[in-house]
């Protein structure tokens, strides 16, 4: 009986955003130059646990930006190691994901092609720590849990290790093993 490789599903939340301005919509918010620094950042922590083969991101202007920030930040460190490289991932910018639920989050992951090792979804609060929460099964570190329930700060990384295939993910399939906030005033790992 073989053993299935071990997946990761990433969970990232949008990096600090702009308060919205009089009159524009919340869709529309910009990150601000700290957020793109701390996405972008997120990016490097993120080459060193996994390299992402595809992303669901929420179609906000804060999500789009915040990946964008945290894709030039995993090249960067790519193109920095022994042997330079550069990944771009299929994208796809999903309308569910802006206003989702853990159902939402699931079903989206579960339209993940099988071969993808790596899943990167990018959203916003409350869903990130919800859906985390929910995901995370057995196994999983208790203090990256912890963190995760208390709050997904902008910019924070949930990394889960999946076992199974992504057609049959469903809540409690996940063992998180790491929560990073990356700061680029200061953060930390969790995990």
């Amino acid at each position: 009986m073989s053993t299935a490789p071990t997946r990761r599903l990433i969970l990232i939340r949008h990096a600090k955003a702009e308060q919205p301005a009089p009159g524009q919509a919340d869709a529309d918010r910009a990150l601000t130059q700290r957020g793109l620094l701390d996405a972008e950042l997120g990016g490097h922590e993120l080459a060193r646990i996994a390299v992402p083969d595809v992303v669901f991101c929420s179609p906000a202007r804060r999500t789009r930006q915040t990946w964008r920030a945290v894709l030039d930040g995993v090249n960067s460190e790519l193109r920095g190691g022994e042997n330079p490289a550069e990944v771009h991932p299929e994208v796809h910018y999903v309308h569910a994901l802006y206003e989702a639920s853990t159902f939402d989050i699931v079903e989206t992951v579960r339209k993940a092609p099988e071969g993808a090792a790596v899943v990167v979804v990018v959203g916003h609060e409350p869903i990130m720590s919800e859906a985390t929460a929910a995901l995370s099964g057995a196994g999983s570190d208790p203090d990256a849990v912890q963190h995760v329930k208390s709050g997904f700060p902008t910019g924070g990384i949930a990394v889960l290790a999946v076992e199974r295939g992504w057609a049959g993910f469903a809540p409690g399939d996940g063992r998180l093993e790491k929560f990073v906030v990356p700061r680029a005033q200061g953060g930390g790992s969790i995990g």
